[in-house]
């Protein structure tokens, strides 16, 4: 009894910080499942398919917050300026986790991206960050994003920023 009640409470916990963890990132992007070719000689996935994972994941977003086909025909994109990775837990072949997204941070011109991938088990593989520039792409320079656009990732950071705080520091950031 007292052996199942501690897997009891493990298992709160893990579910407790999993919802945690999803609620302070509440832009679901998709799941992945490992895959022998993702993995490297050390039996984990390989660092290379983590950007590709959170590129792949993050494009329903980017065309919620405005950056759609039609906007980029108008010669307007967005770039990322830095990156980092934090890895916190391997990933196996056969095992499945789930990226999740929040606009940390936004001004006219940048926008700081947190993503997270969370296993099956509730566990934190790792922690993504990205600080993106709205480009000009005649002028191949950073510009503000239209004021519609703006109002709407404004909008959309509001609503993510109401999940709290995220209970640990990110490495980026967009200075003031």
């Amino acid at each position: 009894p007292l052996r199942l009640l501690r897997f009891q409470l493990t298992k709160m916990k893990k579910n407790r910080m999993e919802r945690t963890m999803r609620d302070k990132f509440p832009y679901f992007g998709q799941e992945i499942t490992v895959t022998k070719s993702m993995c490297d000689q050390n039996g984990h996935m390989n660092v290379r398919y983590y950007s590709h994972i959170f590129d792949d994941a993050s494009s329903e977003l980017y065309r919620d917050m405005g950056f759609t086909s039609d906007y980029l025909i108008q010669g307007y994109s967005v770039f990322t300026l830095e990156m980092n990775i934090k890895y916190l837990g391997e990933l196996r072949e056969g095992e499945k986790a789930s990226t999740f997204f929040r606009i940390v941070n936004v001004n006219p011109r940048l926008i700081h991206l947190g993503g997270v991938l969370i296993t099956d088990d509730g566990e934190l593989s790792c922690v993504n960050e990205q600080i993106l520039a709205h480009v000009d792409m005649n002028a191949r320079k950073t510009s503000d994003m239209p004021v519609a656009m703006q109002k709407n990732i404004y909008e959309i950071h509001k609503n993510h920023k109401e999940t709290g705080d995220l209970g640990f520091d990110l490495r980026l950031g967009i200075k003031k």
